[in-house]
Order: structure tokens, then C-alpha cells, then sequence
């Protein structure tokens, strides 16, 4: 991506942009395997626009000002007190991301994991086992697949965590 990317709180003008790009990830996923994620219409607007009230959701905005991904921001999620087939890395306070989209194939998603990473020491994502390309992004970018959780009214996730102490200790190990 050739121009500067930022980050800004939503508002409610956003909404139209959020729909598409919810409608662009929709699609995505079901040319990627991964149909049934969003495949009911979620999000919708009436979820982004209970997200800008909480003061959650977020957009990344290309160079033109055009709104080109979204997440939403949430200091913790009750649907993650309960992990089977394994553990989360730490007990200590984190950030969770939903609702991540993006346009794909611009590095935009990355823009925004690592834009959180900056700004927090624990931060927690889930996905369907069928999201096979957020996954591999998550991977990329240092999370570590801890188990799986249940989202209510939603069904079983993928849980990943990334925590700053663990990603310095990998990198470090890494070094020659």
C-alpha cells in the first residue's frame, strides 16, 4: 500500500463504510473456505453502531481518507473466561480485537494487529477454525493459539494470544 495508513474511533457517518467492508470480508472468507463465519449478515450496522456508542470500534483510513478496515476494541470479553484444549498464555489483564476487516492483499491487517500491539501488553483475537488467512496472520505476527472458546449465539472459536513479554523472549531466542 503506497499512501500512510491511520487509525481514528469511528462515528456514526462511518456506518455505510463499515457495511462494506463487512460485505467485502464476507466475501473473502467464502471464496477462502470460510463461509459460515459472517455468513449471516454479521456484523451489521446495527452492531457497528452499538460498537461506536461503546466507544470500541475503530476504522483505518488510507491516504485519500478512504475507510479501507475496521476492528472493534474491548478491554476484556466475558466469553473468554471458559478455554478448553488448552490455556491462555497469562491471567493478566488484556485488550481483545472483533470485528476485524479489511480489504485484502494491501497489508492493511497488519497495519492494524500491529497498531494494537503497540499499544497494549496482552492482546487476545478469535476466529473460526475455518479462517485459515486470519490464522496465518495472527501467526505472523507473533500470537500464540491457545485453545478454543465459545462465543455466545455465535459457536466455538479459535482463541490466539499475543503478549509483549512472550514476543521479546521468541524474538530474542531467534537472534544468532
Amino acid at each position: 500500500m503506497s499512501s500512510p495508513l491511520t487509525i481514528r474511533k469511528s462515528t456514526e457517518d462511518d456506518i455505510p463504510a463499515l457495511c462494506a467492508l463487512a460485505d467485502a470480508a464476507r466475501a473473502f472468507m467464502a471464496a477462502h473456505g470460510n463461509a459460515q463465519q459472517w455468513g449471516d449478515g454479521y456484523p451489521s450496522a446495527a452492531d457497528f453502531a452499538r460498537d461506536i456508542k461503546a466507544g470500541a470500534s475503530h476504522v483505518c483510513i488510507d491516504g485519500e481518507g478512504r475507510v479501507v478496515g475496521t476492528f472493534a476494541v474491548f478491554d476484556h470479553d466475558d466469553d473468554y473466561k471458559v478455554i478448553t484444549n488448552g490455556r491462555w498464555l497469562n491471567d493478566e489483564p488484556y485488550m481483545v480485537m472483533h470485528r476485524v476487516a479489511a480489504y485484502s492483499g494491501q497489508g492493511i491487517g497488519t497495519f492494524m494487529i500491529r497498531y494494537m500491539q503497540e499499544r497494549c501488553k496482552n492482546l487476545r483475537i478469535d476466529t473460526r477454525c475455518t479462517n485459515g488467512p486470519m490464522q496465518q496472520l495472527l501467526k505472523k505476527l507473533g500470537f500464540v493459539h491457545c485453545g478454543t472458546i465459545v462465543i455466545t449465539g455465535r459457536g466455538e472459536r479459535e482463541a490466539f494470544q499475543w503478549e509483549a513479554f512472550h514476543w521479546v523472549q521468541k524474538q530474542q531466542r531467534k537472534e544468532p
